[in-house]
């Protein structure tokens, strides 16, 4: 409308029940239909959403593509206009950049000097120490939640506020064991809250190191099989809230965003067996759902 059509731009749109992974599989799509020659711009709501994740792990290993949070209507426009000058793929990063702060803008607020930034706390460190003797002398676990799209703005915006944590955690084999992921993960904590990414055994011994003992933390996971890991582990959990498990084939939709196969399945019975609360919500202004309920539903 303000522009007219433009060549050579792609879009995709995420619906619920999508991970980063479908977006991903969006994103390829697209650039297959666009000439890439001289580079490629992703433009995104959130730092940390799950387009913005999805776009980073594209973008990471490739020389002149770049990704861009905060995208808002002035630079779109900018953008899309100083694309007929033919600027160098930097100039146009830069000009996105500049314009996207430029118009965000109040009427009547009035600047406020920054708070100096909270010092960065260490990452956990694993060396095995000798075991806590007290209840209290054990990490303090905030809120575990699986969500296969791990740190995104729905975590990073609302969750970490409302739990109060310090630390998030991402506790996962496979993601610990992918350099990129890892190091994009701990990129998106929101300002106040640093991230980790540690496998199932490294988080067991990290929950018996005293050095930690109180301080609240998030625990994300990708599936509940490592849920029941950790609590085999000795992690005492007593929630799990559920907030996405996407689909894919040989799984079962139990709503619009959980879906499940048998592996799932048996990893929820035998927490729901050791009394652990299964809720499911995306954010904590839901009502609460049972996990098992919804099981049993598709079950019959």
């Amino acid at each position: 409308m303000l522009l007219g059509e433009q060549e050579n731009v792609g879009w995709i749109d995420f619906v619920p029940g999508e991970n980063a992974e479908t977006l991903i599989e969006k994103y390829n799509a697209q650039l297959a239909k666009l000439d890439t020659s001289k580079g490629v711009l992703f433009l995104v709501d959130t730092w940390g959403g799950s387009p913005f994740n999805a776009a980073s792990r594209i973008v990471v290993d490739k020389e002149r593509y770049e990704v861009i949070a905060g995208v808002n209507i002035p630079m779109l426009v900018e953008t899309f206009m100083a694309r007929d000058d033919d600027p160098s793929f930097d100039e146009l990063v830069a000009l996105a950049v500049e314009t996207g702060r430029e118009g965000v803008k109040a009427l009547k607020a009035k600047p406020v000097e920054k708070a100096a930034p909270a010092p960065v706390a260490a990452a956990p460190k694993a060396a095995t120490p000798a075991k806590p003797m007290g209840p209290n002398d054990y990490m303090v676990i905030g809120l575990a939640r699986i969500d296969d799209r791990l740190i995104h703005g729905q975590v990073a915006t609302r969750w970490t506020k409302e739990t109060n944590v310090s630390r998030i955690i991402v506790v996962s084999d496979e993601v610990a064991a992918d350099t990129v992921r890892k190091t994009l993960l701990t990129q998106v904590a929101p300002p106040g809250v640093t991230a980790h990414v540690v496998d199932v055994a490294k988080m067991i011994r990290v929950y018996n190191n005293p050095k930690y003992a109180g301080e609240r933390v998030m625990l994300l996971f990708t599936n509940p099989t490592d849920v029941e890991r950790i609590v085999e582990g000795g992690v005492k959990v007593t929630s799990v809230n559920i907030g996405g498990m996407a689909y894919r084939q040989g799984k079962t939709q139990v709503n619009n965003a959980v879906s499940v196969d048998e592996k799932d399945i048996e990893a929820f019975k035998k927490l729901n067996e050791r009394g652990i609360e299964l809720e499911v919500r995306k954010v904590s202004t839901d009502p609460k759902l049972k996990m098992m309920d919804l099981i049993a539903k598709v079950a019959k």
